[in-house]
Formats: C-alpha cells, sequence, structure tokens
C-alpha cells in the first residue's frame, strides 16, 4: 500500500505547516507587544496633554506675579479735548480741578521781504539765536539767494532747533523761522556780520533780513527788525490746579501733581476760564488690568481641569462593552497635582487685613463641580476697599502666585514629574521597538529551522515510499503470489 501526501516527496504542504507553526509562534508576543504599545502611548499622549495644560495654567499664575498689575493708576478727565493725562503707580487716588488759561505756542516770525525766492540777497554770516543761545552760517556768493540761505539753515548740522521756509506775499518773498520748541526761552532772534559793512541796514546786503527785536547783541540801537514780521508769538503754558497756578514752556507738566504727567492740548474758552469753570482730573486704581488677570487665572484653571477630568473620566457603559476610563484614571500623580492646588487655593495671607486674607474674599470661590467663580459684586467691592491687600493676596511673598509657582515647581520643567515620566514613557516604547526587532529574528530562525526540519521529512517520506514501492512490486512477482493466480 502506497502512502500518500500532497507535495513533492511527501504531499506536505510545508509552506502552510511552517506558516501556521510561525505565526502560532508570534501570536502571543506579538499581541502583548501591541497591547503594550497602544497602552503606552495613550499614556504619553495623556501625560503630553496634562503637561501643556499645567504649563498653561502656570503662566497664567505667573501673570499674577507682577506687582505693577496692582499698582496701576488710571485717570479719568472731565474732557480729552484740553488735557491728556497718565499715571504711574507713585500717584495717589484722588480728585483735581483744572483750568487752563493758555498753552505755550512756538515762535514764528518772518523777515523783511526780498523781490524773489530766487533773490540774491547778500553775504557774509547769520547769526540765529534761539533764546539766548545761537549758531551761525556762513553766506557766500554760492549759497546767497534766499532759497539757498533756507537750505543752508535747515541743513546746517548746528541748528539748535530752527525750521526755515519761505512764504511770499504780496510785498515779495519772506524768509519765514519757526522754533521747534514752545515757550518764552525760545524765541527766535536773526543777527548778521554783512560784508558790506553795516549789519543793520534794510536796504542792501544780509542785514535786510535782520529780526532782532531786543538787540540781543547789546549793538545799543534798542532793536530792529526792518519790515519783518511775528507770525505766532512765544508764550508759556499757564494753568490752574485746585486754584494753584502753574506755568512752563511746554505743554506737558510732569509731577505738578505728583505721579501724574499731563499734556495741556488747548487752552479753555475765555469766557468759560473767566467765569471760574474748571475741568475735572480723578487719579484711580488701575483696576481693569488686575480683573483681566484674575479672569484670565480662573479660566485657564477651569480649562486645566477640563483636560484632568477628560483624562481621568470613568463612563460606565450598557453592559455590552464595559467601562470606559481615562488613560490617567485612578493616577496618583493626578490626585497629588489636584490636592496641591486646592490647598493652596484655601491658604490664606495672613499678613492682610481680616477679610481679605483668602480667594473667597474677593469673591473668587470653587463650585460644586471643583471649578473656579468669580463674584464681580464681591470683587468690585475688594477693588474699593483696600486694592494694595488684593495685590499681596495674589503677588506678595506670601501670596497666592508665589505658593502655586513653589508647590508646583516640582511637576513641570526638564526635571520636573511630568517629564521624567513621558521620558520613562518613552524608553518603554523604544523598548518595545527593540522587541519587536527580537522578536522578528527568533522568528526568522524559527521559520529557517523549520523549514529545514520539514524539507528533511520531506526527503524521508519519498525514500520511504520509493522503499514501499519497490518491496510491493517484488513480493507481486514472487513465485507464490504467481501460483495462487495461476
Amino acid at each position: 500500500m502506497t502512502i500518500t501526501f500532497n507535495g513533492i516527496g511527501s504531499g506536505l504542504d510545508i509552506d502552510a505547516i511552517v506558516g501556521a507553526i510561525v505565526d502560532a509562534e508570534r501570536a502571543p508576543t506579538e499581541g502583548r507587544l501591541n497591547r503594550l504599545e497602544s497602552n503606552v502611548t495613550e499614556e504619553l499622549s495623556a501625560v503630553g496633554q496634562l503637561n501643556s495644560a499645567l504649563t498653561a495654567f502656570l503662566d497664567a499664575v505667573d501673570d499674577l506675579s507682577d506687582e505693577s498689575l496692582f499698582r496701576g493708576r488710571s485717570v479719568s478727565i472731565g474732557d480729552r479735548s484740553l488735557i491728556s493725562a497718565t499715571a504711574d503707580e507713585s500717584a495717589q487716588a484722588g480728585s483735581y480741578q483744572i483750568q487752563i488759561e493758555q498753552i505755550a505756542t512756538a515762535q514764528k516770525i518772518a523777515t523783511q521781504a526780498v523781490a524773489t525766492a530766487g533773490t540774491e540777497v547778500g553775504t557774509g554770516t547769520l547769526n540765529i539765536y534761539l533764546g539766548s543761545e545761537s549758531f551761525s552760517i556762513d553766506i557766500d556768493e554760492n549759497n546767497n539767494t534766499l532759497q539757498q540761505i533756507r537750505n543752508a539753515i535747515n541743513e546746517s548740522e548746528n541748528n539748535l532747533g530752527v525750521t526755515a521756509s519761505i512764504i511770499n506775499d504780496e510785498t515779495g518773498a519772506r524768509l519765514v523761522l519757526t522754533s521747534n520748541e514752545t515757550g518764552l526761552d525760545n524765541t527766535i532772534s536773526l543777527t548778521v556780520n554783512d560784508n558790506d559793512g553795516d549789519n543793520r541796514d534794510a536796504s542792501v546786503g544780509l542785514s535786510q533780513l535782520v529780526y532782532d527785536p531786543t538787540d540781543i547783541e547789546t549793538t545799543g540801537d534798542g532793536g530792529v527788525v526792518q519790515d519783518g514780521r511775528e507770525l505766532d508769538s512765544a508764550q508759556n503754558a499757564i494753568a490752574y490746579i485746585d486754584g494753584l497756578r502753574i506755568t512752563g514752556s511746554n505743554n506737558t507738566f510732569e509731577n505738578a501733581i505728583e505721579g501724574v504727567t499731563f499734556n495741556l492740548l488747548d487752552a479753555q474758552n475765555a469766557d468759560d476760564f473767566a467765569s471760574g469753570d474748571t475741568i475735572n482730573l480723578t487719579v484711580g486704581n488701575d483696576t481693569a488690568s488686575a480683573r483681566g488677570a484674575i479672569e484670565n487665572f480662573v479660566n485657564v484653571y477651569n480649562s486645566f481641569l477640563d483636560v484632568v477630568e477628560q483624562l481621568t473620566v470613568v463612563v460606565v457603559n450598557d453592559g455590552n462593552t464595559g467601562n470606559v476610563t481615562g488613560a490617567l484614571t485612578g493616577d496618583s500623580t493626578v490626585r497629588g497635582l489636584l490636592s496641591n492646588i486646592r490647598s493652596q487655593f484655601s491658604t490664606g495671607v495672613s499678613d492682610n487685613p481680616q477679610g481679605l486674607q483668602f480667594l473667597v474674599n474677593i469673591g473668587v470661590s470653587t463650585d460644586q463641580e471643583g471649578r473656579l467663580t468669580i463674584d464681580n459684586t464681591r470683587l468690585n467691592n475688594a477693588f474699593s476697599t483696600d486694592f494694595d491687600a488684593i495685590a499681596n493676596l495674589f503677588s506678595g511673598d506670601n501670596g497666592l502666585s508665589n505658593r502655586l509657582s513653589e508647590s508646583l515647581d516640582g511637576y513641570t520643567g526638564s526635571s520636573g514629574i511630568l517629564q521624567l515620566r513621558r521620558d520613562s514613557l518613552q524608553n518603554t516604547l523604544n523598548g518595545i521597538d527593540d522587541q519587536r526587532e527580537a522578536l522578528e529574528r527568533r522568528i526568522e530562525l524559527t521559520q529557517e529551522r523549520l523549514f529545514a526540519q520539514y524539507r528533511a521529512t520531506d526527503a524521508l517520506v519519498g525514500q520511504l515510499n520509493n522503499t514501499l514501492s519497490f518491496l510491493t512490486s517484488s513480493l507481486q512477482n514472487t513465485p507464490i503470489n504467481n501460483r495462487r493466480d495461476n
């Protein structure tokens, strides 16, 4: 009887047999590694989300540590078309009544006219005074037209603050000089050293341009302006704060009210000034910036809590799929983190006045779900009661910001708990890759061994079949079998 197998020697489907054995060998380890990789990847992602949310929360906490946030001052003004103002943290809250008699203005003068802007005026030296200081311009045949003189003044590196231009009126072209600074200390005078020898002559030479109403160089003639004109007069600002007179060469007053800088934009109407009308200027605490930082702190914490809840959720299903849990459900690190934060929320600042030592005293409290809420009425009352105490509650040495930063320091940063945990999980993932490579090497060796064994078996079966065929044929040809056939 012949032994039959599918195949060359044995009839066995060696590829299928070896494949099945190899798959059976691979499956348990591969399944375990896949499950481990899925769990570790999910946990790594969860720790990353937790770290990002915590970092955002700590940024909001850090914002509250800025003392200037609670030292700001706001300024309200009755008529902003007449005054603008700012206040620094040294300003005391209060209300002031302002009157503006006049604002500081800059002088503008026009010299005597010449025929045209291209007319050659003369040669020599122009001496231009701004107050008691002066600078000089040399004029020769290369720059002695009125246009060239204008350009020379504007382009002089020694210019003290005078802008030159030209106006053409019915009498001709006039050189116009405008002071860049306001006030009586910045009036303009123009004298010359005329090459024709006469420094005051109105008919020829550079002396036509003289504008010296006060005889600033004490020549003894009492002052000369030729046919020049004052287009705008220089004057100092004059204002009153609660009836006290202040003056200045410009319209900006610093520390006339301590900590307040205000700018006069225009004078009051003469009738309003005469009748004693005032402009109210009130300095108060800048609660808007502080309120914004507190609201941001509350919102960011609640967002952090949302992330924590997503990562630690437990959802009980209908019994077919079982319970669904977050990647960090029951995690001791999360529990410790939340406990730490909530402990700081409930800790007071003992050096604050009674009634302003805890978050709840200013209207920041925890609801039944653990989220922070703000009672705006209580917060407004706290701002009105003691603004500095609110600053100390958040940004003082023992304030919430410093306490939270110190207590959570071990969780964040390159050596914090969360980063170390992420590093450990990443190492586990790297180890899974190494185990997969080791598994493939082992499977490859197993496959080679099995193929070798089955090839040998196939050859042996082939030999046995050949031997069986030979024996069967020989037995059929024996004399006993032949006699039986006969």
